[in-house]
């Protein structure tokens, strides 16, 4: 009975996340194919958001887009993840900050782990990896792994 129910549930499962799929394909500025949405998702201003081939945006994640965020190909984004390109210029006295945006850049390969909150003007090199509950503030270079809060290189990773 357990293993129907399941059965079940996976067969819808794959019908809404297509469903999804059409849906995102509307709205993102562009979204390759074989790129998938799971789950629910925040998207502010979803026409600055650049969807590589192969892609996956997972439960739970926020997307705010005031500027561009470009997302390559194969990129997986795991559940809870933040990607902002807004913050608050705070090189100024707090009654005059003003809000500024910069863009951000996901390439290739990349795979950031749950929980990871990556800020405005921040591009993650090719085949990096961003650790669970990671702070990227500043860039990252390729295939490399970077953890902790701030995020900094852990080690360097090779592909075979």
């Amino acid at each position: 009975m357990i293993n129907y129910k399941i059965k079940i549930y996976g067969r819808l499962q794959f019908l809404f996340t297509k469903t999804r799929n059409i849906f995102w394909k509307f709205f993102f500025g562009s979204f390759g194919g074989q790129s998938n949405v799971y789950g629910k998702i925040t998207v502010y201003y979803p026409e600055k958001i650049f969807f590589g081939r192969n892609s996956t945006l997972n439960e739970g994640c926020l997307l705010n887009a005031h500027d561009e965020i470009i997302i390559g190909d194969y990129v997986r984004i795991s559940p809870n993840s933040i990607i902002t390109t807004a913050g608050l210029d705070y090189g100024k006295v707090m009654s005059r900050r003003t809000h500024c945006k910069k863009p951000v850049t996901i390439c290739d390969g990349v795979w950031i782990g749950s929980g990871a909150i990556i800020n405005p003007g921040v591009t993650i090199g090719k085949n990096s990896v961003i650790g669970a509950g990671a702070v990227v503030t500043k860039d990252i270079p390729e295939n490399v792994v970077a953890v902790g809060v701030p995020a900094v290189v852990l080690k360097d990773i090779k592909n075979k």
